[in-house]
């Protein structure tokens, strides 16, 4: 006779988490392709990188392209061929397009969420994996749904680094050879995929190893070393077939144009910069404040001598070491703390999840008032407010996101492409420093040189000389057109006095304004 209550409860509860299960699974779905061509819009950086998939399958050439020929040098290195080529395969099969670009990358954000999913798991339990996993999705200052939905390295990588933490978690004492070998190429597949990786993932691990050594003493030096130095085998060899593919200059090249760039946004040291990169981590953006707390919290997370403690302990350092490089180094981009504050989620949610006693919020009975005291019990109150604070947390920000992907604004890039098509000859050159151009269409675009965006940034940045100054294409080559965009606007490359009596204005179309010279 009792049988069937207990049947009908369990078989309630089934159907309430499967029901959960699918509204959450359509739910990812549309965070990450619905209006995938729309948001985010084309800019700069995508365009840059979509340069390279189409030169490889128009022409055969791993390369970027310009009037002048093939360019062996920037967005070649800026992202890896993790991400480059599975775009040109999907290009050779399907067709050049925004779409089949973004289908790919989106494949590989619903997988960077579902592995994240599964390391969190891992190391906890479900809950805990789900509420970090919605922090990770939600947050604006991780923007893992900007950078993840558009052709960019950081999610690519972030996969497979998270995909080697998982491998590496699951079997912390245990691990043989083999599966420390391919832990090692999956951290490989990620600096590969973005170089800027590089610069936290071997410092974790030579620190992680020497805690193993004079503290937590539980697992074997292999258990460092071969995954170490498995990636470090992997970055070198994809240096060596760079170099055997681009030839030396073309190399030394890239090499000068990478140092460059670490000097001005990633290395540059600047006490005035490091106050304002500190006070950007502790603003309400990022995670309603919550990422101070959640870091100190992180920190004891690590102390017990054991298997969980190690591992959190790992994935402390690795946020530890991108945000204070983040801090201390950088130009301030938040998109550089992306790794650490993805991280970060894990111990934000950790935090609530422990104060809360695993999110229970029952007030149980209390003698002298019943339910109704318990509620107002002080205990209780702490945890609602916390789990208040965390649903706003999560809230505020999905909502923005879910605005901006709805309602992605005007498709600025397509809309002056048409114009392109339908009015300018393919055979005449077109100056512009907005690279998405130059994938839209197949008119004969002139870039200005890579080399110049490091001088850019130092305008921006770091009160450097007008870049403008450094570049004279309009002047000694006189394109016929002249195509002004949101980043070169953004830059001043282009300066009205330098276009005036030289350049007429023939169409404006939301941010982009063509040019034709004057006869």
């Amino acid at each position: 006779m009792n049988s069937h209550p207990v049947r009908l409860g369990r078989v309630s509860f089934l159907f309430s988490k499967n029901l959960g299960m699918i509204l959450i699974s359509i739910l990812l779905l549309f965070f990450v392709f619905y209006n995938l061509t729309a948001y985010p819009r084309p800019w700069f950086d995508e365009g840059s990188h979509l340069h390279v998939p189409k030169t490889f399958v128009r022409f055969g050439v791993y390369a970027d392209y310009s009037s002048e020929g093939f360019r062996y040098y920037g967005p070649t290195i800026g992202v890896g061929p993790t991400v480059m080529l599975p775009l040109a395969l999907v290009f050779k099969l399907f067709g050049i397009g925004l779409l089949q670009a973004r289908i790919v990358m989106g494949l590989y954000l619903l997988g960077a969420i579902l592995v994240f999913y599964s390391l969190v798991r891992n190391l906890s339990d479900t809950w805990l994996a789900l509420v970090s996993c919605v922090l990770l999705v939600s947050s604006r200052s991780v923007l893992i749904l900007y950078y993840g939905r558009q052709v960019l390295g950081e999610v690519p990588g972030f996969l497979f680094l998270i995909a080697g933490l998982a491998l590496w978690f699951a079997k912390w004492e245990s691990n043989n050879i083999k599966r420390l070998i391919l832990v090692g190429l999956l951290f490989g597949l990620a600096i590969i995929t973005k170089y800027e990786y590089l610069l936290f993932l071997f410092p974790m691990l030579g620190l992680a190893w020497l805690a193993n050594i004079f503290y937590y003493r539980i697992t074997a030096h292999k258990n460092f070393i071969i995954p170490g130095v498995i990636a470090g085998v992997c970055f070198a060899l994809w240096q060596v077939i760079t170099i055997g593919y681009l030839g030396p200059t073309n190399a030394m090249e890239n090499l000068s144009l990478l140092r460059a760039s670490a000097e001005g946004a990633a290395f540059s040291f600047n006490p005035a910069q490091i106050g304002k990169n500190l006070a950007g981590l502790v603003t309400p953006s990022v995670y309603l404040g919550a990422l101070l707390p959640g870091l100190i919290f992180g920190f004891f997370t690590a102390f017990p001598r054991n298997r969980d403690g190690q591992r959190w302990g790992v994935l402390y350092l690795l946020m530890a070491f991108n945000l204070i490089w983040f801090v201390t180094a950088s130009i301030g981009w938040i998109r550089y703390a992306f790794l650490g504050l993805s991280f970060a989620s894990i111990f934000i949610a950790r935090l609530f999840y422990d104060a809360t006693d695993h999110l229970n919020l029952n007030p149980g009975e209390d003698q002298a008032g019943g339910r109704w005291a318990g509620l107002l019990n002080n205990r209780v109150l702490y945890r609602w407010a916390l789990v208040v604070w965390l649903i706003a947390i999560i809230v505020i920000p999905m909502g923005k996101n879910a605005l901006e992907i709805v309602f992605p604004g005007p498709r600025a890039a397509e809309a002056m492409a048409s114009y392109l098509e339908a009015n300018v000859p393919k055979d005449v050159i077109i100056e512009t420093w907005e690279p998405e151009m130059g994938f839209f269409t197949d008119h004969l675009y002139h870039f200005p040189p890579n080399n110049l965006l490091a001088l850019a940034v130092k305008q921006v940045y770091g009160n450097g000389e007008p870049v403008a100054g450094h570049y004279n294409y309009l002047q000694t080559e006189k394109p016929e057109y002249l195509l002004v965009g949101k980043f070169s606007k953004w830059v001043v490359l282009y300066p009205s006095e330098q276009l005036s009596g030289q350049y007429r204005l023939v169409t404006s179309i939301y941010d982009y304004d063509l040019y034709q010279r004057n006869k």
